[in-house]
C-alpha cells in the first residue's frame, strides 16, 4: 500500500455543489474518471510523504495557521478565471493575478505561506513539494490523465467550458474549509506524478478546519 497526503481549500458549498455537477458530466461523457476519484478541492500541497507518527503534528499546525489566517481576510473572494486545458488535464483555473493587488497578499497565498511556515516546524517531517513561490499554482481538476485523442480532447474542453456555462458557474468563490487528506493507492507504487493512482485511489479526510 501507498500512502500519501495532501492539503487542500475546499471552497464554499454553492460553488463546490455546481463544480461537482459538472466534473460528474466532463468525466462521465469522455470516460475519464481520474478527477472523479478526489473531492472537489484546491490542492494547496498534493501528494506528500508523511510517516504516520507525525500526522497529529501536521493537523495541529494547520489548525495553527487557520487560526492566524483568521484574522487576515478570509471572505476575500477568490475568482475563478475559467477553463483551461493541457496536456490531458481540464480544470478551473484560479492562478493568482497581481491584476488587483500582489500575489503575495492574496488570501490564497497568505494561507499557504501559513501553512507551510508551520509544516516547517515540525522535526521529522519529510521535505514538502517544491511550489514556485512567485507562480503557485491553484486549479481545480475537472478532468486529469486523459488518454484522448488530439481532437476528442479539444472537443472536450470545449464541452467543458458549455457545461460550466449551463450550471451558471459563480464567477467567484470563498474559501470554505482547509483539508488534510490521506490518499491509499495499490497502484501508484512510490511514484505519484503520473496518474498511475487513478486505477484504486482511496481518500479519507481526516481532518478539516473552518476558514471564516
Amino acid at each position: 500500500m501507498s500512502v500519501r497526503y495532501g492539503i487542500s481549500v475546499i471552497p464554499e458549498a454553492r460553488f463546490t455543489a455546481r463544480v461537482y455537477q459538472a466534473r460528474q458530466m466532463i468525466c462521465g461523457q469522455y470516460a475519464c474518471w481520474a478527477a472523479e476519484m478526489h473531492p472537489v478541492h484546491l490542492p494547496l500541497m498534493d501528494y506528500f510523504v508523511c510517516p504516520e507518527d507525525k500526522v497529529v503534528a501536521v493537523a495541529a499546525g494547520l489548525h495553527a495557521a487557520v487560526q492566524g489566517f483568521r484574522r487576515y481576510n478570509p471572505r476575500a473572494p477568490l475568482p475563478a478565471w475559467g477553463v483551461a486545458a493541457a496536456e490531458g488535464h481540464i480544470y478551473l483555473d484560479f492562478a493568482v493575478k497581481e491584476t488587483f493587488r500582489p500575489a503575495a497578499q492574496w488570501p490564497v497565498n497568505v494561507l499557504r505561506q501559513g501553512v507551510s511556515e508551520q509544516l516547517q516546524l515540525i522535526d521529522g517531517l519529510p521535505p514538502l513539494p517544491e511550489i514556485d513561490p512567485d507562480n503557485p499554482p491553484l486549479r481545480l481538476p475537472l478532468m486529469q490523465y486523459a488518454n484522448l485523442p488530439e481532437g476528442v480532447f479539444a472537443a472536450a474542453a470545449d464541452f467543458a467550458q458549455a457545461v460550466l456555462r449551463e450550471l451558471i458557474l459563480p464567477y467567484y468563490t470563498r474559501l470554505g474549509q482547509l483539508v488534510l487528506i490521506r490518499f491509499e493507492s495499490e497502484a501508484a507504487g512510490e511514484d505519484w506524478s503520473s496518474g498511475s493512482w487513478a486505477g484504486d485511489l482511496r481518500f479519507q479526510v481526516i481532518d478539516t478546519n473552518a476558514l471564516s
